[in-house]
């Protein structure tokens, strides 16, 4: 939530401070490099907006303001950020999930299966393993389904198992998991290299008889990807899963001690009827995506199925929660539910980081090149395992600034000579295109890093702490690195 919105002689000077970097800074600071007059203005607005939400301006002013300095720029006008962002099935996915999880949310479903969590017997008592469990199904759903819906999911679950056993919005074991499942979700996204960044970029490398990898000679398989990405994905959430308790200093005693009678009692570990048509009704929706991923081409309507898409298959499990009724109410009444189901400073944040990002990675603006030319400096001839820990660690630092997918292509780019270098040593660099593509997931310390970090950002946990963020969340990157390192160098040598 925001801070207090009384103005203090402090606030007025954050909020000079974020409206000179917004509107001021752009036009007087000198442009360097390949970095143009345009690309210095979207470093100020980039700078400006995330300053006023960080100083608690709430989200929908400052994103309001960052779409509205862009319009000013010359870069887009109004009708293309709006077709560009809201109009995007990023932004569309989003507005319906928030719906369908308000709906299983109000059944009491989510609280159900929490409870069941807790209580079961193979994890009851033992917090490590059971977040360790809960870490590595969130990596599956991100890479079965997606990143953002598998997020979102794990998101009420913690909310509902932090009620029953008795964290609050302050605990660090709320915020630590909080992390934990954007880290984890978000990676699972990059496990599969036919779907979404991973095909971009495994493509990209792969180029063709003229260009990329292919044209040197170099092979590279999906196969070894899948493979490394499965194991990084694992490691990570293992990793992440004993950091809780030990780096984050998470105190795991409610959950260790929780009263399994009492827990069961609440609402007992067994769905109702609506409970388990609504429950359904979400998987079924969830399942959308695992399908397409193995559905052939040739399958009778491919064509039409295809063109759903997920958001518009949630759309369609929500006007089923409608019609169907359970003891005379609706599963969902979505008159009412639109209203109190979707974030809209959220949404607008996605909308507005989204247009500032595709400012900010555009070529012709040269904050592209300007980093390409750092990162090319950084790289020179390192032996190939000390490339690796560097390629992973530096994505993550940059993806966390900049949009993940423009990290994604620049690193990409500029790796892409190296990989032919390592491939003609006889190193498998399948199972190195992972740590670029998993690596530039994992964002979520910034508004700007990826479309799931403004619902991280946003949550009432951490907003009730904003400068938790930039002290815990930073162990994610010595967590990440290392984990998922071991996976990228061992593949590389032995697949």
């Amino acid at each position: 939530m925001p801070k207090s919105q009384r103005y203090t002689s402090q606030k007025i000077m954050h909020l000079c401070i974020s409206l000179f970097f917004m509107f001021v800074f752009g036009l007087i600071c000198p442009t360097w490099g390949p970095v143009t007059r345009l690309g210095v203005q979207a470093i100020g607005i980039f700078i400006g907006g995330i300053w006023m939400i960080a100083q608690g301006f709430g989200m929908v002013t400052p994103s309001l303001l960052i779409m509205f300095s862009i319009v000013l720029t010359g870069f887009r006008n109004g009708k293309d950020i709006i077709a560009q962002t809201l109009g995007s099935e990023t932004v569309w996915q989003l507005i319906v999930i928030f719906v369908v999880l308000y709906a299983l949310t109000e059944s009491g479903a989510d609280a159900v299966l929490a409870r069941k969590m807790i209580s079961s017997k193979v994890l009851n008592g033992k917090p490590v393993l059971f977040t360790v469990v809960f870490f590595i199904a969130m990596t599956a759903l991100g890479a079965l389904a997606s990143a953002l819906g598998a997020y979102m999911f794990s998101i009420a679950m913690i909310d509902s198992i932090a009620n029953t056993v008795g964290y609050d919005n302050k605990s660090q074991w709320k915020k630590a998991m909080y992390t934990g499942a954007i880290v984890t979700g978000s990676v699972g996204g990059g496990i599969l290299p036919f779907k979404g960044m991973a095909l971009m970029i495994f493509n990209l490398l792969k180029g063709d008889d003229k260009s990329g990898l292919l044209s040197a000679g170099v092979q590279i398989d999906q196969v070894s990807y899948m493979l490394t990405a499965i194991i990084a994905g694992v490691l990570i959430a293992v990793a992440m899963g004993i950091s809780i308790g030990t780096l984050y200093k998470a105190d795991f005693a409610k959950l260790r001690d929780a009263d399994v009678a009492s827990i069961t009692s609440q609402g007992g570990t067994t769905f109702n009827k609506r409970q388990k048509w609504t429950m359904g009704l979400f998987v079924t929706g969830v399942m959308y995506s695992v399908v397409m991923i193995w559905l052939p081409h040739s399958f009778p309507g491919y064509e039409i199925i295809n063109g759903i898409g997920q958001g518009f298959w949630f759309v369609f499990m929500a006007i089923l929660m409608f019609f169907i009724h359970i003891d005379g109410e609706p599963l969902l009444n979505l008159d009412r539910s639109m209203g109190k189901a979707v974030n809209w400073g959220i949404v607008l944040a996605v909308c507005a980081f989204t247009a500032l990002g595709m400012m900010v990675s555009d070529k012709d603006l040269g904050v592209r090149m300007w980093l390409a030319d750092i990162m090319n400096a950084l790289f020179g001839n390192m032996p190939f395992p000390m490339f690796v820990v560097v390629l992973v660690l530096l994505t993550m630092v940059c993806t966390n600034v900049f949009s993940n997918t423009a990290t994604a292509v620049i690193i990409g780019t500029v790796v892409g000579p190296l990989l032919v270098n390592y491939g003609k040593s006889g190193v498998n660099v399948s199972a190195v295109i992972p740590g670029i593509v998993m690596s530039a997931l994992c964002a979520f310390i910034t508004m700007a890093a990826g479309g799931s970090a403004p619902l991280f950002l946003g949550t009432e946990t951490m907003q009730e702490n904003q400068g938790w963020i930039l002290k815990w969340g930073m162990l994610v990157f010595p967590i990440v690195t290392i984990s998922s390192s071991i996976a990228y160098i061992s593949c590389a040598y032995i697949l």
